[in-house]
């Protein structure tokens, strides 16, 4: 609180604390001093674990993003699965037929949950690769059973079913690409020609 001060002329005065013995002040420094510590803290923990992870890691076997998979080989990314168990080809049928010049390409994938929490998947998380082209591999054809769609999975569970995309007949390379998140850009790859 002020103090009043009653001066020499008869006049009464208030005399204010400084600044530093007000309440406010000391607010301020505290959550100054809040924002520093959990800034440097922040900033100490996340540089220690990436490095930590990338030393781990690199040990352990190289990131699973940076390989390119092939027919029948398993990819693992933080405890998904995701395997290409075979590739065809087709021209479609009296019903469906690819755009001209193009054919279907069928990837048979298994997908299998290996973390302790359920997880989606969903045929959109799947892009066909054509020599640098990425196209969705949601085409339905009649002559294709058992098409992927989506849904969750628990703990150890897995799913199996076809992916469906069209792909010119000259195309020199055909990838599979699964993309990890919808929030970022990282994929898995895996050769289909």
């Amino acid at each position: 609180m002020s103090k009043r001060i009653k001066g020499e002329d008869g006049n009464t005065y208030v005399q204010k604390k400084p600044f530093y013995k007000r309440v406010w002040f000391w607010i301020l420094i505290v959550l100054v001093l809040i924002f520093a510590i959990s800034g440097i803290n922040g900033g100490d923990t996340t540089s220690s674990s990436s490095s930590k992870s990338s030393s781990s890691s690199s040990s352990k076997k190289t990131n699973p993003l940076s390989k390119v998979y092939n027919v029948g080989q398993t990819a693992s990314y933080k405890g998904y699965e995701v395997k290409v168990n075979s590739v065809n080809f087709s021209q479609g049928d009296d019903i469906d037929t690819p755009d001209s010049g193009k054919q279907y390409v069928i990837a048979n994938v298994t997908i299998t949950n290996k973390t302790d929490d359920s997880q989606d998947y969903n045929q959109y998380d799947f892009q066909l690769n054509a020599d640098g082209n990425n196209t969705d591999f949601d085409e339905i054809t009649s002559s294709t059973d058992n098409l992927l769609s989506s849904g969750s999975l628990d703990k150890n569970a897995s799913v199996t079913g076809n992916l469906v995309g069209q792909a010119s007949k000259n195309s020199t390379k055909l990838q599979l690409q699964y993309k990890t998140s919808f929030w970022n850009d990282k994929t898995v790859k895996f050769n289909l020609k």
